[in-house]
């Protein structure tokens, strides 16, 4: 869930700067801070929080202070709130430390750019045996250097082809995470997890045999981090089966849909003809209140994925999924574990 954890002291010169601008002059950061459901502030102090905007909801939260101010010593905290942006009373190079280590946006209040949450309307056009740039790695580009400690991929199509030409789902992957994948990460394990339709792979794959061969992925991408390989094969008696139709990679700060599959390249040639899009959290006409926000379709994908795993306790069938972590299938799922969905 994007909230935005800001230091008073900050939100206060923010407030100040943009007080009695008209709503045409005001800055991305002042509409952003406007629009979001919930910011925490290390504050009571509510009377310059209220210049915001009534359309915010401000939480001004004592309990959170010692949260906030603590990230300083304890900067593995952030990962409490992995979706978060951090907006931290700390030098400019200990928020760049944290963001490169912990994959969450950390900004310094003593330049606070939120320029890498807006989308910069980059579109990719495939068709089936056309080059299209480099494949993934050119697709990629205007996400890959955003920060990242975890990854939500489904596609329910994603391994029905075996053929290269028409899509290798596996091929794919590699290519995906070779791309995406930070190159440093101390937050633990990094998560991905991979969710098809198990009824609609290609029949000469097994379930088991995927979800090996996806964990043996995750050890060839020369990360020195460890990774969580998670697999969810669902069916179509699954109770989100019909809410998962759109082709994603989810990450939590940025989304690529494609129109027709994730098996969209064989090296840089296209497998099909369809529209890729790699997008930031924000756009500017959303934030101007003409549009919504690409965050609402990470939104729609994670509230699924939350709910269904809050079920999985008291489900009776489990022959609806298949499941599998790191190579290991699993009788049953007792709760989905990306860290994206918490």
């Amino acid at each position: 869930m994007f909230k935005i954890f800001i230091e008073a002291t900050i939100l206060k010169k923010i407030a100040d700067s943009e007080k009695g601008n008209p709503k045409l002059a005001q800055s991305m950061l002042f509409r952003l801070l406007s629009q979001q459901k919930v910011v925490y502030v290390s504050s009571t102090e509510e009377a310059w929080i209220h210049a915001i905007g009534t359309e915010a909801k401000i939480n001004a939260n004592t309990s959170q202070a010692a949260y906030i101010e603590g990230i300083a010593t304890h900067p593995e905290t952030v990962l409490q709130n992995p979706s978060s942006l951090f907006i931290l009373n700390i030098p400019i190079a200990e928020a760049e430390r944290i963001q490169k280590l912990y994959g969450v946006l950390c900004i310094s209040g003593d330049a606070v750019n939120i320029s890498p949450l807006i989308d910069i309307n980059d579109i990719h056009v495939s068709n089936e045996q056309e080059r299209l740039g480099r494949g993934w790695d050119s697709v990629l580009d205007s996400v890959e250097r955003l920060p990242s400690n975890a990854l939500l991929l489904t596609d329910r199509y994603l391994f029905a082809f075996r053929h290269p030409n028409a899509g290798d789902g596996l091929a794919n992957i590699k290519d995906i995470l070779s791309q995406l994948l930070p190159r440093q990460f101390s937050g633990g394990d990094y998560h991905i997890t991979v969710i098809f339709d198990n009824m609609a792979k290609h029949s000469t794959y097994t379930f088991d045999e995927i979800a090996t061969k996806l964990n043996r992925i995750k050890t060839q991408l020369g990360r020195d981090y460890p990774i969580m390989m998670e697999v969810l094969g669902i069916t179509p008696d699954c109770s989100i089966y019909n809410k998962l139709h759109n082709r994603l990679i989810v990450s939590n700060y940025y989304l690529v849909e494609a129109g027709h599959k994730l098996a969209a390249f064989n090296h840089d040639k296209g497998t099909a003809r369809q529209t890729l899009l790699p997008l930031a959290l924000f756009t500017e006409s959303s934030l101007n209140g003409t549009s919504t926000p690409p965050l609402k379709v990470i939104e729609q994908t994670t509230s699924t994925l939350r709910d269904f795993s809050k079920s999985l306790p008291k489900l009776t069938d489990h022959t609806t999924y298949f499941y599998a972590v790191n190579g290991q299938r699993m009788e049953k799922c007792i709760a989905i574990r990306n860290r994206l969905i918490k």
